[in-house]
């Protein structure tokens, strides 16, 4: 018996399904010949070859001359770069965010750095738990190497960050577990980005913890930083280390490969 299509299979076009297989096998590629697309995208070669040609028309992929290897086309660049001019970092972070506060049902931050290396929020989702002091607020600026959406931001900066801060005297301390020593900041940065994650564990507020993650833009620049925070009875170190952290991590990869980057 012929199985009955789905609600959205039914609506699907097969032409365009294969049109997109060969476009994200020469994302991944970069180039590759008709055999290589045509084995990638699971098509026969002859119809690799029609839609190869339809793409060229098209301006979506390109022969490099005098060589049997295709690419994508210059118009595949003017379509991203016109997706990321209508992309709203806020507005697409918010429905991952959303769903990290109802996995976790604790506060989840959006936030970049700004001109002086200092926090910036630009988002805010409140825990229905309740937390008592938490000092974060979308607009508000805080220390970035005092926190774990700071420190995230922190280790992915190019050049010595600790450096700018050190000259400028922000190295304060707050609670007896802030890193002020440029030195072992600068190798708990490097420890950040080597695993992917940061953790605030008290070291700005008291009584509050956190796990960060980088999220990154289409040239691989870091654009912001996401953390899910509470208090610290609530995220012992062995949960913000695992589950959280993990899951901190994959949200930060999708609001990334929202914002155009290749991950």
């Amino acid at each position: 018996m012929k199985r009955a299509a789905g609600r959205g299979e039914a609506y699907q076009v097969r032409a365009v399904e294969r049109a997109s297989s060969i476009l994200e096998a020469l994302r991944i590629c970069g180039k590759a010949t008709l055999h290589d697309l045509a084995r990638r995208s699971g098509l026969p070669k002859p119809s690799a070859f029609r839609m190869l040609r339809t793409l060229e028309n098209a301006g979506l992929v390109e022969r490099l001359p005098d060589t049997d290897l295709y690419r994508l086309g210059v118009r595949c660049l003017i379509l991203g770069q016109a997706y990321l001019e209508q992309t709203d970092l806020r507005a697409e972070a918010r429905p991952i965010l959303e769903r990290l506060r109802e996995e976790f049902d604790e506060t989840v931050h959006l936030a970049v750095l700004d001109g002086e290396l200092r926090v910036v929020y630009l988002d805010k989702l409140e825990t229905a738990h309740a937390v008592g002091l938490m000092m974060s607020r979308v607009g508000r600026t805080v220390p970035s190497y005092c926190t774990g959406i700071g420190k995230a931001l922190l280790a992915n900066q190019t050049g010595d960050p600790v450096s700018c801060l050190e000259e400028n005297g922000m190295l304060l301390r707050y609670t007896p577990n802030t890193i002020c020593d440029p030195h072992a900041l600068r190798k708990e940065l490097k420890s950040v980005r080597e695993r992917g994650y940061a953790l605030d564990l008290e070291e700005h507020e008291p009584g509050v913890r956190c796990v960060a993650s980088p999220v990154f833009g289409p040239d691989g620049s870091v654009v912001a930083g996401i953390s899910i925070a509470g208090p610290a009875n609530r995220l012992p170190k062995k949960l913000l280390q695992g589950k959280l952290a993990e899951a901190t991590m994959r949200a930060a990869r999708e609001i990334s490969y929202r914002m155009g980057a290749s991950c």
